[in-house]
């Protein structure tokens, strides 16, 4: 299944994050933790020229384990990552201290020039990574819509955090052409792609293929049937009832269930990569 998914609003918001990051003082650069590989966007590689700081999002999606090796692979070098759960009230501290740090060159440089510190930062990230979640988080106040989908943020949006910090939010953009597979997987999985362009049953059953391969109990424990990828889709719909006129199967809704289920946590805390 190929999977591709970049309308002409994120073309244009490529274009404006490029211009943007060329006066900004640091970039945050959000990750969903379930695919964190997957959500790093190469046509971002040639604009960043400011200091980055990691923010590995939804950390309640997955086990601390895999959380803390993803910190570790993202800090070495002596880069700056941290881990947050978008709503959570230690989010905003633990943002504003890494931008901090990230910014430390440009604050004292301000500080001895006699001048008031001010650093703005550009929010960059593939769709629904939670990118206006974050920023909600450091203006202490819902100042941006967001959605568990995407597509929500479609324009460039200031917001102060205070007089020191000033942030921008970007529509989550993707690349013209995902030539991996397994990435285009990862990110329809994870709600990065419109679900309008897919083929949802396919999508599921490469759904059940990971979540098989990582742990086969995941999915007898949601369902109470063994579901592996011959008998997958149906299982499912037998096992919730799930039937349309004639008798048969409904696997689209089965399908549809499963995606839903796994973004939604109802599955536990599974990541579908891990730095190791």
């Amino acid at each position: 299944m190929d999977i591709n998914w970049f309308p002409g609003h994120m073309a244009k918001s490529t274009r404006e994050i490029e211009n943007s990051l060329s006066y900004a003082d640091c970039a945050l650069y959000v990750l969903d933790c379930r695919a964190v590989k997957s959500c790093f966007n190469p046509a971002f590689d040639r604009m960043i020229n400011v200091p980055i700081v990691y923010v590995l999002n939804k950390t309640d999606t997955v086990g601390d384990e895999c959380v803390n090796e993803w910190l570790k692979a993202l800090t070495a070098n002596n880069n700056i990552a941290v881990a947050v759960e978008g709503t959570s009230s230690s989010c905003k501290k633990k943002l504003l201290s890494a931008i901090k740090t990230a910014c430390a060159k440009t604050l004292e440089k301000q500080r001895s020039r006699g001048l008031n510190t001010h650093v703005r930062a550009v929010v960059i990230g593939v769709p629904n990574t939670g990118k206006s979640t974050v920023i909600n988080s450091l203006c202490g106040k819902a100042r941006l819509d967001t959605g568990d989908r995407a597509g929500v943020t479609r324009a460039s949006k200031w917001a102060r955090v205070d007089n020191t910090l000033d942030v921008l939010d970007t529509p989550g953009t993707l690349y013209p052409k995902i030539t991996d597979r397994t990435v285009g997987e990862n990110l329809a999985i994870i709600g990065s792609i419109r679900d309008e362009v897919l083929d949802v049953s396919e999508l599921a059953v490469a759904l059940i293929s990971r979540l098989n391969r990582i742990d086969e109990n995941i999915l007898v424990a949601r369902y109470g049937v063994t579901v592996d990828e011959q008998s997958g889709l149906d299982s499912i719909a037998q096992a919730r009832g799930f039937k349309i006129r004639g008798g048969e199967y409904d696997v689209e809704r089965a399908a549809k269930t499963l995606i839903d289920d796994y973004r939604k946590g109802r599955l536990g805390k599974v990541a579908l990569e891990r730095a190791k």
